[in-house]
C-alpha cells in the first residue's frame, strides 16, 4: 500500500516525504499514525467544538497506537529473553545442575502469562481502533495448522549397556572379566552422558521454539510446558541413575 502524502506535512520537502514515504509503505501502523498527526495538527488550528471534540478522538487514537507499540515492545523483549533463558538452560543441564531448572520454568511461565496480559490488551485497543487483527479473536492455533510439540520418553534415550548383554563373550580368565568390566563401565558411562545430553538438547529445542513465537500463541504454551515438565523429570531420572552407577 502506497500512503497517500496527508495535510500538516508540508514542513517535509518532496524529497524528505518521498524517504517517509518508502518506510511507511513497510509499516501500515505507523502510516496510520502520521496520517493521525496531520489530522491532529488540524484539529488544533479549528476553533470551537468541533475541533475540540476531534482533538480528544485523535488523542485516543494516539494512545491506542502507543499501547500497540507496548504490546509489540513486549513481545520482541520476551523473544529475546526467552532466547537467552533456552542458551542458560541449555549451559545448566550440560553442566549437571538442575536446581537452576526450575526458577527457569518459572520464569518461562512469567513472560507467558505478561505476553497473555498484553495481547489481551491488544485485543481491546484494536476493537478501538477497529483495526483487524490476527489475534483479536482470541483463538487457540488449531493443532492441525501447526507442528506438534516433540515428545521424548525414556524409550527414545541411548541404551544403557549390561554386563549380562547376550553379546558379550565368554570369560576365559579373571583378567579378561576385569578387562570387559572396565570397557563396559567406559560404555555406559558414555551412555549415561549421551542420555543427559539427548534430554537437555529437547528441552532447549522446545524453549527456542517458545522464543521464536515470544510465548505468544496459548495453545502451544500449554503443550510445550507440560512437555518441559516431563522432560526435566525425565532428565532427574537419567542424573539418578547415572549417580547410581557411578556409586
Amino acid at each position: 500500500m502506497q500512503p497517500t502524502r496527508p495535510n500538516g506535512t508540508d514542513v517535509l520537502t518532496d524529497d524528505e516525504w518521498q524517504e517517509v514515504e518508502a518506510d511507511l509503505e513497510h509499516d501500515p501502523l505507523e502510516t496510520a499514525r502520521t496520517h493521525v498527526g496531520a489530522l491532529l495538527h488540524h484539529a488544533r488550528m479549528l476553533r470551537g467544538e468541533p475541533g475540540d471534540v476531534l482533538d480528544m478522538a485523535l488523542q485516543t487514537a494516539q494512545r491506542a497506537f502507543d499501547e500497540i507499540d507496548a504490546c509489540n515492545t513486549l513481545l520482541d523483549t520476551t523473544s529475546e529473553r526467552a532466547h537467552a533463558l533456552a542458551r542458560e538452560l541449555e549451559g545448566r543441564l550440560t553442566e549437571g545442575d538442575s536446581g537452576a531448572v526450575p526458577g527457569f520454568l518459572d520464569e518461562l511461565d512469567a513472560l507467558a502469562a505478561r505476553v497473555a496480559v498484553s495481547e489481551a490488551e491488544r485485543q481491546v485497543v484494536s476493537r478501538i481502533l477497529g483495526m483487524e487483527d490476527a489475534r483479536a479473536e482470541g483463538v487457540r492455533t488449531p493443532a492441525d495448522d501447526r507442528d506438534p510439540v516433540p515428545t521424548l520418553t525414556a524409550a527414545g534415550l541411548p541404551r544403557v549397556p549390561s554386563l549380562y548383554d547376550a553379546e558379550q563373550p565368554g570369560y576365559g580368565t579373571l583378567t579378561d572379566m576385569m578387562a570387559a568390566r572396565e570397557k563396559i563401565a567406559a560404555q555406559r558411562a558414555n551412555a549415561h552422558a549421551r542420555r543427559s545430553a539427548v534430554v537437555a538438547e529437547h528441552m532447549t529445542e522446545i524453549v527456542m521454539r517458545l522464543a521464536n513465537v515470544s510465548l505468544s500463541d496459548p495453545a502451544l504454551n500449554e503443550e510445550a510446558f507440560a512437555e518441559l515438565r516431563h522432560s526435566y523429570a525425565l532428565w532427574l531420572a537419567c542424573a539418578d541413575e547415572r549417580r547410581r552407577d557411578d556409586g
